[in-house]
């Protein structure tokens, strides 16, 4: 017998600090009440008895109330017995393997305010009695209910009923939070399944009913049998005894959303338990959602006190969960092959969708999971590694060669496409109607823009070839230096677009003027008064004369060599072609249909007044169809040698 002070600090001791908290106790109880139940079911073996459980909650603003009926033996003798001793099991319960810890009532004490039992039992000379006590019993010091027989009834019929009352605060703040989570009864019948499921799945005959505010549901073997399967399987621990652990793992069909990673749910003593270090889960992608429900005696024997927490090596975990593993890719191999051959066609599409990330998607791992792995799932492993790569380039300076190889063509990848982007915005300004068929008048500015921004004056090459889409024009145009430098000129300022030059003591020193007409219509194009070509001409010249001013350039203007670029579209070139003030004789460039070179000369004399002077300027004319025409040709050849589609080794 224990002394009720004892008893209440052993309560708290245990489940002070309880995360589940009050589920505690409606396990204990619950548990208990079906204990009885079956118990008198194996011992009586009476075909018209069923064993039953009544659980009725009835929950209100201010308290909760909680009435747990069992049709079992009572308190009968011996169960009066086990009753009042607290740490004694009960052996009719270990012949069940039920294993029964004797710290029920520990929650009661704990968790309710009151707890008040009624019981009627049968005696051996077949008289039945009722005994109505409260737990524990107020007047006495004791928990000592051994001795009491109870009194005479009319009853016939053995029954326990167990009635809690939570009124206080603290106790009815435990049990408000519990019953916010499991708010109504296709909730609260889904964890009675979750925690009891071994009492249903061993017991056929059992039922247990559930009243929540007014809704009831039954729940019985036949009712969960529906969509369950068993699936056994042995384990060998070392340094154990030589026989094999068995485990039984159960799927029970569920209306749900199935999941990929599914957590397994383990029950010692017949209630649910966690392990206490490590988790055991099963990915797959399955057409139907399950609850996955594990129950071993080897969990029932290494069960802590509260019986909620499996006390197994890490080790053993691993065992378990490879065991399982290997069983249910057995279980579900024809849908792992299903889910294999989607992830190898996503594989395939994702590969070829993102160029850049193809080295480092592992086609033979991908294809080995259970789970089918999407376009999402692909990209996310594949980032992931090119990331630790590129970590370990820059950390590293001994990096493996065959992965910065593909960190490598991964960057190309992306500058390339890059490029495809740039190109597919180029083609947008340069098209003459728009998508609803439109005549589109494009801003010189924005050309302007995509080339190179205006107002950049790229000096050196930090920070700055981003800047720029001159590889359109030419890959030569994309590197600038201390040597070779660029500049963008402003709206309105009085000079070309841009500028080109180099300017290297040790070579020729070259000046690269480029002009830039509208997508839309050239304002000078054929112009009686200036051409495209004379424009070009006298910028030449005004740099010739100031080039300080006009690039910030001190350099000597005779000992240098002058080019001339102009981009207009192919039917601004052939009216310039066409016109009477052309200036010189143009000469088409290979390769190109609108396109055209002209050796010309521009004046570099002081004044009207001196004798001729001049120099020589190689000008050329560019159709914007042929430039995206070519640009983009180039860079399909580089998007193909970055797949490998051109062999630079002699075929065999």
């Amino acid at each position: 017998m224990e002394q009720k002070s004892d008893v209440e600090y052993r309560a708290e001791k245990l489940y002070k600090n309880s995360r589940e908290k009050f589920g505690y106790l409606i396990r204990e109880v619950v548990s208990n009440a079906i204990h009885a139940a079956i118990i008198r079911d194996k011992n009586e073996n009476h075909p018209q008895y069923q064993p039953q459980v009544e659980v009725i909650i009835d929950k209100d603003e201010d308290h909760v109330e909680i009435v747990v009926k069992d049709n079992g033996e009572g308190f009968t003798d011996i169960n009066r017995k086990y009753f009042t001793h607290l740490d004694t099991r009960n052996p009719q319960k270990e012949i069940l393997h039920f294993h029964p810890m004797g710290q029920g009532r520990l929650a009661i004490v704990y968790f309710s305010d009151n707890a008040s039992y009624r019981s009627v039992y049968r005696q051996e000379n077949g008289e039945y009695r009722q005994k109505h006590f409260n737990y524990p019993e107020i007047s006495c010091p004791l928990f000592d209910i051994e001795v009491s027989d109870g009194s005479k009834t009319d009853k016939e019929n053995s029954e326990t009923v167990l009635t809690l009352k939570l009124i206080k605060q603290h106790t009815y703040k435990r049990a408000n939070t519990f019953f916010s989570k499991y708010s109504d009864i296709e909730k609260i019948k889904n964890w009675f399944i979750e925690n009891f499921f071994p009492f249903f799945i061993e017991n056929e005959r059992l039922q247990v009913s559930v009243e929540l505010t007014g809704q009831m549901v039954n729940v019985t073997r036949s009712y969960i049998e529906k969509n369950v399967d068993s699936i056994p399987f042995k384990v060998k621990f070392e340094n154990e005894s030589d026989a094999q652990s068995e485990f039984k793992l159960w799927l029970l069909k569920k209306e749900d959303t199935p999941k990929t990673r599914n957590q397994i749910i383990c029950f010692a003593r017949h209630l649910r338990a966690e392990i206490e270090e490590g988790r055991i889960e099963y990915e797959i992608d399955l057409p139907d959602a399950y609850d996955w429900f594990l129950s071993s005696e080897y969990f029932d024997d290494n069960v802590d006190q509260k019986g909620d927490k499996i006390e197994i090596p890490v080790e053993h975990v691993e065992k378990i969960q490879f065991s399982l593993a290997a069983v249910l890719d057995q279980h579900f191999a024809s849908q792992i092959e299903r889910n294999r051959s989607e992830t190898r066609k996503n594989v395939a599409t994702t590969k070829e969708k993102y160029l850049s990330l193809s080295v480092f998607i592992d086609e033979k791992k991908a294809a080995s999971t259970n789970s089918v792995l999407r376009e999402a799932d692909l990209v996310s492993t594949a980032i992931e590694s090119k990331g630790k790569v590129e970590k370990s380039y820059w950390i590293n300076q001994e990096s493996e060669t065959e992965e910065i190889g593909k960190l490598l063509n991964s960057s190309l990848q992306i500058y390339v496409d890059h490029r495809k982007r740039v190109l597919q915005k180029f083609q947008g300004l340069i098209r003459k109607f728009d998508e609803e068929g439109e005549i589109k008048n494009e801003l010189e500015d924005d050309i302007h823009d995509l080339f190179l921004k205006r107002g950049e004056n790229l000096r050196t090459s930090a920070n700055k070839n981003h800047l720029h889409n001159l590889w359109i024009l030419d890959d030569k145009y994309t590197i600038f230096s201390e040597t070779f430098k660029g500049l963008s000129t402003r709206k309105g300022q009085e000079a070309s677009d841009i500028y080109l030059w180099s300017d290297d003591p040790k070579l020729p020193r070259e000046l690269l003027i480029l002009e830039l007409k509208s997508t839309s219509s050239a304002h000078n194009a054929g112009s009686k008064y200036e051409s495209m070509v004379a424009q070009v001409k006298r910028y030449a010249a005004q740099f010739y004369k100031e080039p300080v001013k006009v690039l910030n350039w001190d350099a000597d203007p005779d000992k240098i060599l002058y080019f001339g670029v102009i981009l207009a579209r192919k039917s601004d070139i052939n009216k310039e072609l066409n016109s009477n003030n052309i200036g010189g004789s143009p000469h088409k460039i290979p390769f190109l249909d609108s396109s055209y070179f002209f050796n010309e000369n521009f004046s570099i004399g002081a004044n009207s007044a001196a004798a001729p002077q001049f120099r020589e300027i190689r000008i050329e004319m560019y159709a914007y169809e042929d430039i995206y025409r070519l640009a983009s040709s180039r860079n399909d050849v580089f998007f193909r040698l970055l797949k490998g589609e051109y062999s630079l080794e002699d075929e065999k």
